[in-house]
């Protein structure tokens, strides 16, 4: 089992100490965000190798994946401003490539970024799985020898209006007709949309590339009623091998909360076994 944690979940005033901590508290990766330190942006990471490596080398942490942000959404009505998310893609997928990262979550659109209704040319989920498809083409496309993944994640409801479950998802996926576009499964956003989260992982274990992991109330394992286990037990049977990083909330003192939700992590890994 190999977790990772969103760097701005840990402690330190810089991307070193924060690898740094990530080591210390029993992490075996660091996931990268677009947000949470001034110099990263979605689509830059490339330009800021020097510190990235830097935490990696003295921490000895590898970078598992990146992560973007709201405005990085692939789906837009704006013809510029998808043209300007999808370079941010490819950037961000070929600085994953050059920090051996295994790959980049993507998603479609949130709801700050609605997409028109144009039948009968098209209702907005059809426009918006048209584009989709498109801009997963093209960034693989544009990427010809790359090994990284695009991560594609469901969100919930109240966060989109388009792509909400695995089920989707893999479809998106087999249309994209690439193996390096894969699922990005959440935990917190599964409670909310799938009826089974085991059943679900199981019946779509096969182009999960990435799983990230919070409890049912968006807080660390161990605060909520999520039974890892049983979703472990799914994955396990599946014979995953990818990464798992922690996206929730931290409440109390990281010293003391983050490694504890570790040892709850490996605890539940190890029951489903």
């Amino acid at each position: 089992m190999k977790i990772a944690i969103q760097h701005h979940l840990l402690p330190g005033s810089s991307l070193t100490e924060q690898f740094q901590y990530a080591a210390e508290f029993g992490f075996d990766g660091v996931e990268l965000t677009a947000w949470g330190l001034p110099f990263v942006e979605f689509g830059t990471f490339s330009d800021h190798m020097n510190a990235i490596s830097a935490a990696m080398r003295v921490s000895r942490l590898p970078v598992s994946s990146l992560c973007s942000m709201a405005k990085d959404d692939l789906v837009h009505a704006d013809p510029a401003e998808r043209a300007g998310r999808l370079d941010g893609l490819v950037n961000a997928l070929r600085a994953a490539e050059t920090l051996g990262a295994a790959g980049v979550i993507a998603l479609p659109l949130r709801k700050q970024y609605p997409v028109p209704d144009l039948s009968p040319i098209g209702d907005a989920a059809q426009l918006s799985e048209r584009l989709l498809i498109h801009a997963l083409k093209e960034a693989v496309r544009q990427t010809p020898n790359g090994t990284a993944h695009i991560l594609l994640e469901p969100l919930n409801r109240y966060e989109t209006p388009y792509l909400k479950t695995l089920a989707h998802a893999a479809s998106i996926c087999k249309m994209a007709d690439s193996p390096r576009v894969k699922i990005m499964a959440d935990l917190f956003h599964m409670g909310l949309e799938e009826r089974n989260l085991p059943a679900a992982l199981a019946d779509n274990a096969a182009l999960i590339g990435h799983v990230h992991l919070a409890d049912s109330n968006r807080q660390l394992p161990g605060h909520g009623h999520t039974d890892f286990t049983a979703c472990f037990k799914a994955l396990r049977a599946a014979h995953y091998e990818g990464w798992f990083a922690l996206e929730c909330g931290v409440t109390g003192d990281p010293v003391e909360v983050l490694p504890a939700a570790v040892g709850v992590l490996r605890a539940c890994w190890d029951a489903a076994g």
